[in-house]
């Protein structure tokens, strides 16, 4: 047996080489107010109920006591729901605005009057919507590097869980 055909096989047999149990999340259809593709996380014990505060502040525990995990699992679907929300929102005014300005036009009105007044709509909405915008982003960073300590955090208590007999650890 050729050391090529081995390699082959065995990267056709991957998964099955692997102790751990699979995981992975799926992605829905785009949302059609925010257009954003929702992930339904299979870590989730909230598949089918709606993502609301943790009850608790999970940063009141010491870090020995926390479950990570569950924090991140947290974390992720509430950023989620944050950017659905801010976009499902933002997508409604601004449609609405769109059509109020297509509707002020004559009926028959030219194909140059149109882009005309969508252009200048367009110029005005992206001033107007510049503060709210620029908050979205800061917070999104914020909530986004807080999810990247987390996930640390998570794959840190995982090392620690198989080393955990080592005494330096």
């Amino acid at each position: 047996m050729s050391p090529r055909i081995t390699v082959a096989h065995l990267s056709g047999c991957k998964r099955l080489l692997h102790t751990s149990r699979p995981s992975f999340n799926f992605i829905g259809p785009p949302d059609p107010t925010s257009n954003i593709r929702p992930i339904i996380y299979t870590s989730s014990s909230f598949l089918s109920e709606p993502v609301l505060p943790h009850p608790y502040s999970l940063k009141e525990f010491s870090d020995d006591t926390v479950d990570h995990e569950l924090q991140w699992n947290l974390h992720r679907e509430q950023l989620d729901a944050f950017n659905h929300t801010y976009w499902a929102e933002s997508n409604t005014r601004f449609e609405a605005a769109k059509s109020s300005v297509l509707s002020a036009l004559p009926p028959n009105a030219l194909t140059e009057a149109h882009e005309h007044a969508l252009s200048e709509f367009y110029r005005k909405w992206v001033i107007q919507e510049r503060a709210r915008q620029d908050e979205y982003d800061v917070e999104l960073r914020k909530r986004t590097f807080e999810g990247l300590s987390l996930a640390a955090k998570v794959e840190f208590q995982k090392v620690k869980r198989r080393l955990g007999h080592w005494s330096f650890l």
